[in-house]
């Protein structure tokens, strides 16, 4: 995959992404449910010419969510199956609402493959600058 704003913009509920620069960037803006996550993480399963080496920044700061623990460890299971092809993924959260910060970090503790790496910050700039290091 080259380093172009590849031509994936996906709208749904409140959810979008699209691929630029090698980084999958997300963002979920306003209210969404459970099922609006689960589902995107069932369409994002299913792209073609998925990086091996996957890199997810997750803009949350306008997101609205109310989630239970089991629902989150739900959501983290789905997430590691639907990328399993990957040979790593690292994801990062921007957040700033203190909820959705906690619902971050406990998304990131929660992975059971090493390969995986999940860590929140509280700007785009960090965030991206953590999944461009190696």
């Amino acid at each position: 995959m080259d380093n172009t704003v590849e031509s994936i913009l996906i709208n749904r509920h409140m959810i979008s992404f699209a691929f630029i620069d090698n980084i999958l960037h997300v963002s979920i803006e306003g209210p969404s449910t459970l099922h609006d996550l689960y589902d995107f993480l069932e369409e994002l399963g299913s792209l073609q010419n998925m990086p091996k080496d996957l890199k997810v920044f997750y803009d949350l700061r306008n997101a609205s969510l109310d989630l239970r623990l089991d629902e989150i460890n739900l959501l983290s299971k789905k997430a590691e199956e639907k990328t399993l092809h990957c040979h790593s993924v690292k994801t990062a959260f921007c957040v700033s609402d203190p909820k959705i910060t906690a619902y971050a970090m406990l998304f990131s503790w929660l992975p059971e493959n090493a390969k995986i790496k999940r860590e929140q910050f509280s700007t785009k700039e960090a965030a991206l600058n953590w999944l461009e290091a190696d």
